[in-house]
């Protein structure tokens, strides 16, 4: 479980799949530090739009606070203006978070730019990405599994090892149905359709000791790979938590092996297509 905590909403990128666009809220700074202050779980993942076009200072108070009270800051980021912040304030902040988390969702300027909707934002990805690798914390990618790129996952994972040099691990974490991706099925690919690319990325993973994980896809769908599936862990280890509250199982679930393990589908992916 993890407080997850937009900081502001606005975004330098616009990804089809956003699950932020169309949030509202009240980001000041005040609230932002109770909310952190009162939060059980332990583990702070600071968030947006892309929480980078907050003020540094800001920025800075916010993810302090967090780690004054000890929690775990996880700081997520698409890494476009990485380069636009004072390379000291970079620093600092590098210090007070646990890892990065990084939205890296395409393998060419081509592809993400289809994914973005905005010309130049991987080469500048890029170079963030590689700053970021610098500072001395474990950096995650992201990549969202979605409509225009679940072809090109295997890609993703070569390309990654070849020009990313030092992330820690890639999370592979099925699109939501949430923001601009809600109902939609242009963006959304049904699960059968995606498990068979993810399964070639996996097994490039393995090829190249890459550390990896799988969300919200469906257990079943992974099998193979349950032991990196994060709703498989919690559901062994019977943890509480969102999985249990954004997911179901439906009819198509019955007699399935991972039933017991397995949360289910997601809620808004039943919105779109009905059934597994």
């Amino acid at each position: 479980m993890a407080l997850h905590l937009p900081i502001n909403g606005a975004c330098n990128i616009k990804c089809v799949f956003c699950s932020a666009h169309g949030r509202t809220g009240g980001y000041s700074l005040p609230g932002l530090l109770k909310e952190i202050t009162d939060d059980a779980t332990g583990h702070v993942q600071i968030s947006g739009g892309d929480p980078m076009l907050r003020k540094p200072l800001e920025v800075l108070a916010i993810v302090a606070h967090a780690k004054k009270l000890g929690k775990i800051v996880e700081f997520q980021t698409n890494a476009v203006i990485v380069e636009k912040w004072p390379p000291k304030r970079l620093e600092q902040l590098a210090g007070l978070i646990d890892f990065w988390n990084v939205n890296f969702s395409a393998h060419t300027p081509e592809l993400d730019e289809v994914v973005t909707l905005t010309p130049g934002a991987f080469a500048a990805r890029v170079r963030g990405v590689r700053r970021l690798l610098t500072l001395g914390k474990p950096l995650r990618l992201n990549y969202i599994v979605h409509e225009q790129n679940y072809r090109f996952a295997e890609s993703f994972v070569r390309f990654a090892a070849r020009e990313l040099a030092g992330f820690s691990w890639i999370q592979f974490s099925y699109v939501k149905g949430m923001g601009r991706a809600k109902g939609n099925a242009s963006v959304m690919p049904r699960f059968r359709d995606a498990a068979p690319h993810l399964t070639q990325a996996f097994r490039a993973c393995d090829e190249l000791g890459i550390d990896f994980d799988i969300d919200h896809i469906p257990v079943c769908f992974v099998i193979d790979w349950k032991h990196r599936h994060a709703d498989y862990r919690k559901m062994l280890a019977a943890q509480p938590g969102r999985h249990l509250a954004e997911k179901q199982k439906i009819e198509d679930c019955d007699g399935c092996a991972m039933r017991a393990v397995c949360p289910g589908p997601r809620k808004d992916y039943i919105e779109v297509y009905g059934r597994l």
